[in-house]
């Protein structure tokens, strides 16, 4: 399985497994919001906040390349065994 490297509002690299993302929504212009096949505390997915656009970030998860102008993150992509 092929994680996706992101980074957080907070500036931490976050790592997502594409098989358990549920929906991609935008949060700000330049900050999307990404949820998960898990329920959280309150029984909704649960989700986290990750920088750059709906378009970028689905771009990312789908496995095509950054749009241009996208930053790229160095090592985004890191492959796990089952």
């Amino acid at each position: 399985m092929a994680m996706i490297g992101f980074k957080s509002t907070n500036n931490q690299v976050v790592y997502v497994n594409p098989a358990q993302v549920i929906y991609v929504t935008a949060f700000e212009p330049d900050v999307s919001i990404i949820a998960f096949a898990v329920a959280g505390h309150n029984g909704q997915p649960a989700v986290i906040h990750v920088r750059g656009s709906v378009d970028m970030v689905q771009s990312r998860l789908s496995g095509a390349a950054p749009a241009h102008g996208a930053p790229a993150m160095a090592g985004s992509a890191v492959a796990k065994s089952a």
